[in-house]
C-alpha cells in the first residue's frame, strides 16, 4: 500500500481518485494545505500541474524529494517548463482515464 498524495483542484476529480485509490489498496492523501513535509511523507504524488499552483507545487516537492515517483493527471500532457526544470513524471494520465491505466501508472512509479 503506497501513501499517495493528491493536488487535483477539480472536485469531482479528486473524488474519483480517491476511490480508484482506496480500490488498488493505496492510501490517498489529499493536499488541502501545500507543506513541503507531505512530500517526505509518501511514497508516490499524483498533480494536475496545469492547475493554478500546480506548477510551482511540482517543482517544489521535486526539489524537496527528487526521489519522489511523480504522476501528472490532467487534461493535456504536463507543461513542458516542467522538464526544462528537471521534472519527469513517472507516467501521464489523460482525464478520463480508467482504473487498469491508474494501476499501471501507479506500478510504473512505483518500480521505476
Amino acid at each position: 500500500m503506497a501513501q499517495t498524495l493528491i493536488s487535483e483542484p477539480n472536485e469531482v476529480v479528486r473524488r474519483v481518485l480517491e476511490g480508484m485509490l482506496r480500490r488498488l489498496g493505496h492510501e490517498p492523501l489529499l493536499i488541502t494545505m501545500p507543506t513541503l513535509a507531505l512530500g517526505l511523507e509518501a511514497d508516490l504524488f499524483i498533480v494536475e500541474p496545469k492547475a493554478a499552483g500546480g506548477g510551482i507545487l511540482t517543482q517544489a516537492v521535486h526539489i524537496t524529494n527528487p526521489s519522489l515517483p511523480m504522476i501528472c493527471v490532467s487534461v493535456s500532457i504536463p507543461p513542458w517548463e516542467l522538464f526544462e526544470l528537471g521534472v519527469v513524471f513517472a507516467d501521464s494520465l489523460i482525464v478520463p482515464f480508467t482504473l487498469g491505466q491508474l494501476r499501471t501508472a501507479i506500478e510504473l512509479a512505483l518500480h521505476a
